[in-house]
């Protein structure tokens, strides 16, 4: 995830800053969809998006009608390049870039802090609280299930191994939460047996595309996510930014490289 790998099983990426709320952000969206158009961002669409707030359910006892969960309703726009698979999702409350053709670290932050340059020019972001990294890998051995242990380390292969041979594990999952002195990492490993690549329920590439080789994906493999974060409310600053990045970035490398063996990392290379 580093440096640029020849078969490297990155199948998506995501990177967000969530920043203050901007409730007039539709009357900016032209001027930064004209930006995005000219950096090369110009399939743009716009969704309105319907969430439930569960904690405004009221409890209450004998007859009297319990309230409905309150609809929380915002509008989401998106700006893609032409092939579809890199592009940036604007809403009040952040901004995330997503990209389903990975090439480098370098490639992939500049492109995001582009993004981020065009919508804190229009914006003027006052403060961010929370600055995020996500990456999906997609591991799957030549040889199926009997290859997985040349791949994956012992710690988040699970039972499976030790099961009778007429015993079918259906899906192992492993997850570790680390605190670093720079953020968060969540790490989790998903084994499972599907006919198709598959994202985790949290996180769907929104108008983009998979790369033809991960669409041909079937039979058992794992998913290696892992989510590099750092929380707290400070002010708005561009250059903070990019180290922080760059800080995450390191500690998920770190923590992708315990997951893998030294023969996946070759085979990658």
């Amino acid at each position: 995830m580093g440096t640029k790998m020849t078969n490297a099983p990155v199948y998506f990426t995501l990177a967000q800053v969530r920043h203050n709320p901007v409730l007039s952000l539709e009357s900016y969206i032209p001027g930064i969809q004209e930006s995005m158009r000219k950096a090369g961002y110009a399939d743009f669409q716009r969704a309105t998006v319907v969430t439930l707030n569960l904690g405004s359910i009221s409890s209450t006892s004998g007859d009297t009608k319990q309230d409905q969960p309150q609809q929380l309703r915002f509008e989401r726009f998106t700006f893609s390049n032409m092939e579809r698979t890199r592009g940036f999702i604007l809403d009040q409350n952040s901004l995330s870039f997503q990209s389903t053709d990975y090439d480098t670290f370098a490639t992939f932050y500049g492109a995001f802090l582009m993004g981020l340059e065009i919508a804190h020019k229009a914006l003027s972001f006052s403060f961010s609280e929370r600055i995020g990294i996500r990456y999906l890998d997609a591991v799957v051995p030549p040889g199926g299930e009997s290859d997985l242990p040349k791949y994956l380390v012992p710690e988040v292969l699970g039972i499976g191994n030790r099961m009778s041979n007429d015993a079918s594990v259906l899906q192992t999952f492993s997850e570790t939460q680390i605190r670093t002195p720079v953020g968060n990492v969540l790490s989790r490993t998903i084994i499972q047996n599907s006919q198709q690549l598959a994202f985790p329920p949290d996180l769907q590439p929104i108008g983009l595309e998979p790369a033809e080789r991960f669409k041909k994906i079937g039979g058992v493999y794992a998913i290696i996510d892992t989510d590099g974060s750092f929380e707290a409310r400070e002010k708005f600053d561009l250059d903070t930014l990019k180290g922080k990045l760059h800080a995450l970035h390191d500690e998920i490398i770190k923590v992708f490289e315990a997951t893998v063996t030294e023969h996946a990392l070759h085979s990658w290379r």
